[in-house]
């Protein structure tokens, strides 16, 4: 049975929440963005408002799914401007009690892996990516944030 749409916003709002979380914790002003806000999820920065940058939340339930999913059109990541990023977000199975874990980009960096994915070239628009096949220095990647603490 096909997982209905209102849980899957459940997930992915319960990445932003956990990443909106995580930044509050080292100090980083955020907000969420209105839904549909093309490509970002959350505003931060700085509390003096002289540096921004824009987060794009990628969620994966590990009860209902096990890879992330992006697309074709995210290889355009690869122009984007130093200040957007991506967060994934490995939810944990709350069947297991299981904390949740971030890799954490920046967008272009993202781009440049969807291009490098296998879809790419071919009419499969999907850009799936597991656990396993996120670059390994993108985990906890916190610090690429640090602009942005006080």
């Amino acid at each position: 049975m096909a997982t209905p749409q209102w849980i899957k916003k459940l997930g992915g709002h319960a990445g932003e929440l956990y990443v909106a979380a995580e930044l509050s914790k080292r100090g980083i002003p955020n907000s969420l963005l209105p839904e549909n806000f093309s490509d970002d999820d959350i505003l931060a920065g700085n509390k003096a408002g002289t540096e921004l940058c824009y987060i794009q939340v990628k969620a994966c339930h590990p009860d209902r799914s096990h890879s992330f999913l992006l697309n074709e059109s995210n290889e355009g990541w690869i122009n984007s401007p130093a200040n957007q990023f991506v967060v994934f977000v490995w939810l944990g199975s709350p069947k297991e009690n299981q904390s949740p874990r971030y890799w954490i980009a920046a967008k272009k960096e993202v781009g440049e892996a969807c291009i490098q994915h296998g879809a790419h070239g071919t009419s499969d628009k999907a850009r799936r990516f597991t656990v396993e096949k996120l670059n390994k220095n993108w985990e906890n990647n916190w610090e690429v944030f640090r602009k942005y603490m006080p």
